[in-house]
């Protein structure tokens, strides 16, 4: 139900993260009910991938539900945080919880 509008949405978790320091391929994989995205830092930016990467420093984990509407601005960040199961380093997954696809 949610694979199209996932898709789409996870492309602005890019910009999202263009501030977070990380080392060149260190990756943050996010679990939405059977999807995974994983989001990958190059050279100098980090990117987007389908599929989980092999050896993730965080892993979050959320439902369909509260990942739309995390991305939608329709869940805050703290219910949003409520909702995630996050496995590694805990500042990496921080700015995925304050992360919006589509501002009105």
């Amino acid at each position: 139900m949610f694979d199209g509008l996932l898709d789409f949405s996870v492309r602005a978790l890019p910009h999202t993260y263009e501030g977070v320091q990380a080392e060149q391929g260190e990756a943050v994989n996010i679990h939405v009910d059977q999807r995974a995205w994983s989001l990958v830092r190059g050279d100098s930016r980090w990117q987007i991938f389908r599929g989980s990467a092999p050896h993730p420093a965080t892993t979050i984990r959320l439902g369909g539900d509260a990942a739309w509407r995390l991305l939608y601005n329709a869940l805050s960040a703290e219910a949003a945080r409520a909702a995630a199961a996050i496995e590694g380093e805990p500042a990496l997954a921080q700015p995925l919880l304050w992360a919006r696809s589509v501002m009105v």
